[in-house]
């Protein structure tokens, strides 16, 4: 039984990933029809809330939160705010692959939060699988861009925002383990995020009056692809992954995020695939594996 929970909760965490992974799949294409980043968000968690209400009554899971777990989640909403804005705006300040390299600091982060503060103990293949992932990470976005895109645009500001959206990230995934939130189903905990995360895109939109409505039928299409696919079903896994594995290795896995958005590259828009690409995903593909074969005898060692 144990054995089953671990691998279901592994199945989650990777589709989680590959999942959220499909963010750019429906988020660039968001850009042309004249939408902000921050549209792009609001639209993202209000509908995404909206598509959960229907699932939520059909399973018959109650609305009502208690005291801490409506501040647990109001905590969860800022902290996927503040990681989403801060990556989308990094995007004006570096190289598109580098932000991503530093959003993936974020395993790093949550096994130093979870060793230092939860004192909870990392095996070896953890900490291999960190390496390993953050290996296949720099070979796939810095050396993998070939020698045509050789120069490189980096800014502090970059880095700051970067390194944010990987701190509030982090954050999040130790809080759904360690708060009042880890009382939540999985839909539910998805729903109140984004719920209670929506409003605050509006201050970036000065209360509203920024904000577009869409015109366009292929506009709303892709709207509602990535309120479900990189919303509902990245979190609501992700949340089940870190009840059955626990959070660094959840964390970990999330690696197969940006291997997706590069093979959507390749087969989407027709990007080359470079011999330091082909190390990258060997890299991280081998850190997934150690983190579904690491620890196998010992299932609830995460805590």
């Amino acid at each position: 039984m144990k054995s089953s929970a671990r691998t279901w909760g592994l199945i989650s965490g990777a589709v989680a990933a590959a999942a959220y992974g499909l963010n750019p799949l429906f988020a660039r294409p968001l850009y042309e029809f004249g939408l902000t980043p921050a549209m792009v968000l609001f639209y993202r968690f209000a509908l995404a809330a909206v598509m959960l209400v229907p699932l939520l009554v059909v399973k018959r899971i109650s609305f009502a939160l208690n005291v801490r777990e409506f501040f647990a989640s109001v905590l969860g909403g800022a902290l996927m705010v503040a990681s989403s804005l801060c990556l989308y705006s990094a995007f004006n300040y570096m190289d598109v692959g580098l932000a991503m390299t530093l959003l993936f600091l974020y395993p790093v982060i949550v096994a130093v939060v979870m060793s230092t503060v939860y004192r909870e103990k990392l095996s070896w293949s953890i900490v291999a699988s960190i390496v390993l992932a953050l290996g296949g990470l720099i070979c796939v976005t810095l050396l993998g861009k070939g020698n045509n895109n050789s120069e490189v645009h980096i800014t502090w500001q970059g880095i700051v925002l970067a390194i944010g959206s990987a701190v509030s990230y982090a954050l999040y995934i130790v809080a759904v383990r360690k708060s009042a939130m880890s009382n939540l189903p999985s839909e539910k905990l998805t729903f109140y995020t984004v719920l209670l995360g929506a409003p605050f895109f509006l201050i970036f939109l000065h209360g509203g009056m920024d904000l577009k409505l869409p015109q366009e039928l292929n506009a709303w299409l892709l709207l509602a692809g990535v309120a479900f696919f990189p919303t509902i079903i990245a979190l609501a896994l992700m949340a089940v992954a870190i009840d059955k594995v626990g959070a660094t290795p959840t964390a970990i896995l999330g690696v197969l995020e940006p291997l997706t958005g590069l093979l959507i590259g390749i087969i989407m828009y027709g990007e080359r695939l470079t011999l330091f690409s082909s190390m990258g995903i060997v890299l991280i593909f081998a850190a997934v594996l150690l983190v579904i074969a690491g620890d196998r005898k010992k299932p609830d060692a995460q805590s």
